[in-house]
This record gives C-alpha cells, sequence and structure tokens, in this order.
C-alpha cells in the first residue's frame, strides 16, 4: 500500500471560531467544465451545535457508546430477570433499550451463552437462533461486541475443556463469518464466569499451554478484518506466539479509573505499560461496574465517575466503545448533566471535533459530557480540504482527512474516491491506496511530552473520466469489501450529504472528449 502523505500538522482548537463560522465554498458550476490542469478546490467545516444534526450521534460503524444484550443459545431467553423484556426480535429489542438507556448507540454487546451445550456439540437448533440475532443486527445496521460464555453466574459452573471450546470455535467459525460486517470485535469469552477468564472450573484461563491453545483456536476462527480481546494483560502476555497476540486487544469490564479494586487499567499497574503499548492498533472496549440501582452484589459502584478524568484515560487508552447500560443510573445521568466547555477539554489535553464547541455564528456553546464522550470514543474523520482537476488521466483528486476522535480506526477499510451520476450510481472510482488505520489521532492525554495536535492526512486518487458528459458527484466512500455503503464512514462535516454511504464532497462537470 501507498502510504499517505502527512501534511503540515494543526492545532486543534486554533482559529476554531474562524472554522465554525467559516461556509463550505461553493463547488464548480456544472455549466463550466473544468479545463485540464486547472484545480478546483473546496474546504469543509466540521459539524457546529446548531447545524441539523449536529447534536446527535453519527452512525460511524464500529465506535461509540454500546447497549447490551443476552440470549441462551437453547432458546434465546435471557439468563437474567432484568432482560426478560428482551425480545429474540432484535429490532424490538434495540427499541427496548433504547426508550430504558436512550438514544446514541449503533453497537451492542452481544452475548450467548453456551452453558446448556458446554460438553456436547452445537446442534443446528442453537446456530439457527444465533445467526437469527446476527441477521437482526445486520438488518438494524448494529454492529456487536460479541462474546459466547458458559457460565453465567447463576446456574452451576459447567466442567468445560480445552478441546470443548476448539470444537465449538470450528462450528461458530463460518456463521461469525458469514456475519463478519456486523461484528465490531470477537471478544476471548469461553472461560470462567460471563467468559471474562476468572473461575473456570479447571482454571484453564492459568495455564499457559491452555490459553495459547484457545486464543490460536480461536484466532484461526475470526474473520481477517476482526479482531479479538482479552480483559487482563497478563492473560494476553500467556499466548506463547507473537503471532496470535498480533490479534489481541482489551476490554476492561470494571472502570473506576482505578478506585475500584477491580480496575487494572491504571498508571502503576503491571499491565498499565502493556495497555499502552496495545491500545493504538488494537479494540479496546469497556464498561462500568452496575450501580447499586441495578444490582445488590458487592462490586456496585455508585459514586458519579468525574467526566474529564474518564476521558482522558479512555483517549489515552485508544478506547472505541464503551457501555452505556453500565451505570446507568449514577454515572451515565452524571455525564448527561454535566457541562463541558471548549476550554475545559483543551485544558485536559483532550481534542475536540472543529467547530464542535461553537454556533454557525461562530458562538461558543456548551456540550454535555455525555454528548463529548459518544461523538469522540473510537474515531471521528473530518474532511478539511478537497482540490480536483483534469489531466490527461481523468481526474486527479486530493483530499485533506483529520481524526479528532480519541482512537485510530482499527478495522481495515478500502478507500475509494468515486463519481456518482445523476441516478446516484457509481460511473468512475478508484482505490485511493492508503490505509485508513493511519488516520491518526491526536497525543495521549495522559502521557507527558505527546504532541496535542490532530494530524491532518492527504488522500490521493486519480479517476477515469466517465464515458458520458455531464455533471456528478464526487465522493469518499469506505466500508467493509463488498458491503453495502450504507455501512460506511459518515463524515464528521456539515455540507457533505451522504448518498448510499458515499461522503458527496462536490460537483464536476465533464465536457465532451
Amino acid at each position: 500500500m501507498t502510504p499517505p502523505s502527512r501534511i503540515t500538522r494543526r492545532t486543534l482548537l486554533a482559529g476554531a471560531a474562524a472554522a465554525a463560522a467559516a461556509p463550505v465554498l461553493a463547488t464548480p458550476s456544472a455549466a463550466a467544465p473544468l479545463r485540464r490542469g486547472d484545480w478546483a478546490s473546496v474546504r469543509y467545516r466540521g459539524l457546529c451545535a446548531d447545524d441539523p444534526g449536529g447534536r446527535d450521534a453519527l452512525a460511524a460503524p464500529h465506535r461509540g457508546f454500546r447497549y447490551e444484550m443476552s440470549y441462551n443459545a437453547i432458546d434465546l431467553t435471557s439468563p437474567w430477570a432484568n432482560e426478560q423484556n428482551h425480545s429474540p426480535d432484535v429490532e424490538e429489542t434495540l427499541r427496548t433499550l433504547r426508550a430504558e438507556y436512550g438514544e446514541g448507540a449503533h453497537v451492542t454487546q452481544l452475548y450467548f451463552y453456551l452453558w446448556d451445550f458446554a460438553t456436547t456439540a452445537l446442534p443446528d437448533s442453537a446456530l439457527a437462533n444465533i445467526e437469527r440475532v446476527l441477521a437482526g443486527l445486520r438488518r438494524a445496521r448494529t454492529t456487536a461486541v460479541l462474546r459466547f460464555a458458559y457460565d453465567d453466574g447463576v446456574r452451576e459452573g459447567r466442567r468445560y475443556t480445552v478441546q470443548h471450546i476448539q470444537a465449538h470455535l470450528r462450528q461458530l467459525a463460518p456463521l461469525v463469518g458469514r456475519y463478519s460486517d456486523v461484528v465490531t470485535v470477537w471478544q476471548a469469552g469461553f472461560l470462567g464466569a460471563w467468559g471474562e477468564w476468572h473461575g473456570s472450573h479447571y482454571d484453564h484461563e492459568d495455564h499457559p499451554d491452555a490459553v495459547t491453545e484457545i486464543m490460536r483456536g480461536l484466532v484461526a476462527a475470526l474473520p481477517p478484518m476482526v479482531q479479538t480481546q482479552v480483559r487482563y494483560a497478563e492473560k494476553r502476555q500467556l499466548v506463547a506466539d507473537r503471532q496470535t497476540r498480533d490479534r489481541i486487544g482489551y476490554h476492561n469490564d470494571y472502570l473506576t479509573l482505578g478506585e475500584g479494586q477491580w480496575d487494572y487499567y491504571v498508571p502503576g499497574n503491571p499491565g498499565w505499560p502493556d495497555y499502552l503499548a496495545v491500545s493504538p492498533h488494537h479494540p479496546v472496549d469497556g464498561e462500568m461496574p452496575w450501580d447499586k440501582g441495578q444490582s445488590t452484589d458487592p462490586y456496585a459502584w455508585s459514586e458519579v465517575i468525574d467526566p474529564i478524568a474518564a476521558a482522558r484515560r479512555l483517549q489515552t487508552l485508544r478506547f472505541d466503545t464503551l457501555s452505556m447500560v453500565h451505570n446507568a443510573t449514577v454515572t451515565i445521568p452524571g455525564w448527561r448533566t454535566a457541562r463541558l466547555t471548549e476550554r475545559q477539554v483543551a485544558a485536559a489535553g483532550l481534542p475536540a471535533a472543529t467547530g464542535y464547541f461553537r454556533r454557525r455564528d461562530g458562538s461558543a456553546v456548551e456540550r454535555t459530557a455525555f454528548e463529548y464522550l459518544r461523538d469522540h470514543l473510537g474515531y471521528r474523520i473530518e474532511a478539511r480540504q478537497a482540490r480536483w482537476r483534469r489531466s490527461g488521466a481523468g481526474l486527479d483528486v486530493e483530499l485533506d482527512v483529520a481524526n479528532t476522535g480519541f482512537a485510530a480506526p482499527k478495522r481495515p477499510r478500502p478507500v475509494r474516491l468515486v463519481l456518482l451520476d445523476r441516478s446516484g450510481r457509481v460511473a468512475a472510482g478508484a482505490d485511493a491506496g492508503t490505509d485508513w488505520r493511519a488516520w491518526l489521532p491526536s497525543g495521549r492525554a495522559e502521557l507527558d511530552g505527546e504532541d496535542r495536535t490532530v494530524p491532518v492526512t492527504r488522500v490521493r486518487a486519480t479517476l477515469p473520466a466517465p464515458r458520458h458528459p455531464g455533471t456528478y458527484r464526487l465522493g469518499l466512500l469506505v466500508t467493509d469489501e463488498g458491503r453495502d455503503g450504507r455501512y460506511g464512514l459518515r463524515l464528521a462535516n456539515a455540507g457533505v450529504p451522504v448518498a448510499d454511504g458515499v461522503n458527496v464532497l462536490g460537483e464536476v462537470a465533464f465536457g465532451r472528449r
């Protein structure tokens, strides 16, 4: 692949008011086709709070807040009394979750409990149930943080072996592969209560040979673009071979900023260097504990977790997804009411999308902490400027993009520049030959000496001229190979409409050859 060119690094907040107020420049008139060698240029601005949809969640895949749903594979009931209103109809369950926890998530944690089949083969009926749920997620355009487990902490723990897990992985691999577009990450799971890798009957999670064999089997089962996660650094370090470790990220299932004894993602913990090293390139998921309004368990947490401190930790460890179901009666309401300013965010060493704390007239506006976290978890890609010109080969295009989110994209996807005709069909296109995982965010907030500016990356391609004269829409398409563009990247820009997943950057007129 041709590496993206990195142009001058720009400060995140300098000129924010001017950028917020600046209009998108007009595109060339369809009545005046470009002459060969003449450059046309369009500048873009980020979404302001008072733009249409400016306070809504951006539907960018595989990132942001998430919901949670759990099913017994035997019959698609839930193991939990408080989830008995969760239906096998996934779209209905998502409506229930939105009503209970609010809008704003396009990802869900998805548990399948295999308790009934821990030491036997999965029957076709169980595989069909799993497929029914994954198909429902696809229809709902929602993706899954996927985990399979045997022990639910309610029923007696099962006595499964490494061989049982490997056999189930072989059964599940083709099914998950068919629905790889809706799988954000396939977590290691299987071992221990809730698949969290503690307390399994044979303590497989403590034995390097067992851990290595299980993780080799899981990595072999992963679709090519999907990675896996474990909860603890010491478990990842038990995996003997590097090739397997290179597909493993992390999930923190007790995010309390170190205030609770089961949060290991803190400076000074032996695993901290590994969390820092792994998180920039591997998916990271998290959840806070249940609060005492949700659970009577002794580990329940009922103090509001400071949103600025949380944002700094999430950004430093490059989190992609975070549960909005956990701590939903304490911390989440606190985040929904806490007000943040541009100055506070900048002082904390955190990024903010261009114009995010501004109205269209350039005046300042506050945002809630919930909004800020929702909109900056994972990646947030903005177009800054596009340029194009006619050439002997067709249309030369340059597009400058910036990532104002917490993390780089973690999932490989082709980057294409395309021309759409009047009917919306792709009349011409070209692969940009760039890896969007190199669209890096700003430096990490909790690490001294890291650059807090947001890099700007230039994407280049030459598109063949369309066969017929006329006006075409130039656009950016970033989606899974062979998948519907509606699951693609949505740029965080005002004045950039989306047509079937294509971010429309401007219009280009082609005369007769």
